[in-house]
Protein backbone atom coordinates (compact mmCIF):
# COMPACT_ATOMS: atom_id res chain seq x y z
CA UNK A 1 0.00 0.00 0.00
CA UNK A 2 1.03 3.53 -0.72
CA UNK A 3 0.31 6.17 1.29
CA UNK A 4 -2.53 7.64 -0.08
CA UNK A 5 -3.91 3.91 -0.49
CA UNK A 6 -3.49 4.47 3.59
CA UNK A 7 -4.84 7.52 4.21
CA UNK A 8 -8.10 6.96 2.33
CA UNK A 9 -8.22 3.32 4.40
CA UNK A 10 -8.42 5.74 7.93
CA UNK A 11 -10.55 8.34 6.63
CA UNK A 12 -12.66 5.51 5.47
CA UNK A 13 -12.76 3.66 8.73
CA UNK A 14 -12.88 7.12 11.18
CA UNK A 15 -16.03 7.48 8.69
CA UNK A 16 -17.71 4.27 9.22
CA UNK A 17 -17.34 4.31 13.25
CA UNK A 18 -18.27 8.10 13.33
CA UNK A 19 -15.51 9.79 13.87
CA UNK A 20 -14.81 12.24 11.45
CA UNK A 21 -17.71 13.53 9.39
CA UNK A 22 -18.05 12.27 5.50
CA UNK A 23 -16.94 14.30 2.68
CA UNK A 24 -20.24 14.97 0.61
CA UNK A 25 -19.28 15.19 -3.23
CA UNK A 26 -21.33 18.02 -4.79
CA UNK A 27 -23.37 16.75 -7.48
CA UNK A 28 -25.33 19.35 -9.19
CA UNK A 29 -25.71 20.30 -12.72
CA UNK A 30 -23.65 22.08 -15.24
CA UNK A 31 -23.83 25.52 -14.92
CA UNK A 32 -25.96 26.08 -18.32
CA UNK A 33 -29.33 28.23 -20.07
CA UNK A 34 -31.67 27.33 -22.82
CA UNK A 35 -32.51 29.84 -25.28
CA UNK A 36 -35.57 30.19 -27.64
CA UNK A 37 -34.55 31.68 -30.94
CA UNK A 38 -37.46 32.42 -33.85
CA UNK A 39 -34.78 30.90 -35.94
CA UNK A 40 -34.46 27.64 -38.45
CA UNK A 41 -32.25 25.88 -36.58
CA UNK A 42 -29.34 26.41 -39.66
CA UNK A 43 -29.80 30.36 -39.41
CA UNK A 44 -29.23 29.97 -35.69
CA UNK A 45 -26.37 27.88 -35.28
CA UNK A 46 -24.44 30.37 -37.55
CA UNK A 47 -25.59 33.02 -35.06
CA UNK A 48 -24.71 31.13 -32.29
CA UNK A 49 -21.05 30.40 -34.10
CA UNK A 50 -20.55 33.91 -34.74
CA UNK A 51 -21.39 34.91 -31.14
CA UNK A 52 -18.66 32.45 -29.72
CA UNK A 53 -16.25 33.85 -31.61
CA UNK A 54 -17.76 38.21 -31.61
CA UNK A 55 -18.98 37.96 -27.85
CA UNK A 56 -16.98 35.42 -25.78
CA UNK A 57 -13.78 35.07 -28.25
CA UNK A 58 -13.51 31.59 -27.47
CA UNK A 59 -11.62 29.30 -29.31
CA UNK A 60 -14.64 26.85 -31.15
CA UNK A 61 -13.06 23.50 -31.18
CA UNK A 62 -16.05 21.42 -32.29
CA UNK A 63 -18.08 22.47 -35.01
CA UNK A 64 -20.09 19.93 -35.80
CA UNK A 65 -23.37 21.17 -38.04
CA UNK A 66 -24.62 17.35 -38.20
CA UNK A 67 -25.07 17.10 -34.41
CA UNK A 68 -25.81 20.47 -34.08
CA UNK A 69 -22.95 20.98 -31.81
CA UNK A 70 -20.86 23.71 -31.32
CA UNK A 71 -18.01 23.46 -28.69
CA UNK A 72 -15.42 26.26 -27.64
CA UNK A 73 -12.75 27.21 -24.90
CA UNK A 74 -10.36 29.59 -24.17
CA UNK A 75 -7.21 28.18 -24.36
CA UNK A 76 -6.07 28.17 -20.96
CA UNK A 77 -5.58 25.00 -18.34
CA UNK A 78 -8.36 24.02 -16.29
CA UNK A 79 -10.52 26.60 -18.08
CA UNK A 80 -14.45 26.59 -18.51
CA UNK A 81 -15.48 25.38 -21.98
CA UNK A 82 -18.91 25.64 -23.43
CA UNK A 83 -21.00 23.86 -25.49
CA UNK A 84 -24.11 24.79 -27.28
CA UNK A 85 -26.56 22.10 -28.56
CA UNK A 86 -29.37 22.80 -30.93
CA UNK A 87 -32.92 21.63 -31.03
CA UNK A 88 -35.60 22.57 -33.49
CA UNK A 89 -38.80 24.53 -32.14
CA UNK A 90 -42.47 24.42 -33.37
CA UNK A 91 -42.88 26.93 -35.68
CA UNK A 92 -39.39 27.79 -37.64
CA UNK A 93 -37.99 28.53 -33.41
CA UNK A 94 -34.86 26.81 -32.14
CA UNK A 95 -33.82 25.83 -28.60
CA UNK A 96 -30.22 26.46 -27.64
CA UNK A 97 -29.36 24.64 -25.02
CA UNK A 98 -25.75 26.68 -23.76
CA UNK A 99 -23.64 24.57 -20.64
CA UNK A 100 -20.31 25.09 -19.34
CA UNK A 101 -18.20 21.71 -19.06
CA UNK A 102 -15.13 21.79 -16.70
CA UNK A 103 -12.27 19.38 -16.45
CA UNK A 104 -12.11 16.88 -13.94
CA UNK A 105 -11.54 18.12 -10.08
CA UNK A 106 -12.14 21.56 -11.02
CA UNK A 107 -14.93 23.25 -8.86
CA UNK A 108 -17.92 23.77 -10.38
CA UNK A 109 -19.80 27.10 -9.96
CA UNK A 110 -23.73 27.10 -9.42
CA UNK A 111 -23.39 29.99 -12.52
CA UNK A 112 -21.24 30.57 -15.32
CA UNK A 113 -20.33 34.36 -16.79
CA UNK A 114 -19.67 33.09 -20.13
CA UNK A 115 -22.96 30.77 -20.63
CA UNK A 116 -24.84 33.91 -19.53
CA UNK A 117 -23.10 36.13 -21.84
CA UNK A 118 -24.09 33.76 -24.66
CA UNK A 119 -27.03 33.40 -23.88
CA UNK A 120 -27.76 37.04 -23.29
CA UNK A 121 -26.42 37.32 -26.91
CA UNK A 122 -28.57 35.01 -28.39
CA UNK A 123 -31.61 35.94 -26.47
CA UNK A 124 -35.06 36.71 -28.71
CA UNK A 125 -35.01 40.45 -27.02
CA UNK A 126 -31.75 41.20 -28.50
CA UNK A 127 -32.42 39.91 -31.47
CA UNK A 128 -31.44 41.58 -34.90
CA UNK A 129 -32.40 39.78 -38.18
Amino acid sequence: MDHGEVSSFFRDLLESVGLRKRSITPVGLRAHRDVVVPLGIDQAYERARDAFERVLGANIYLDDRRSHTIEAGFGTVKQERVRATFEPEAAGHTRIIIEAHYPAGVERPPRSAVVDALADALSPQDYRA
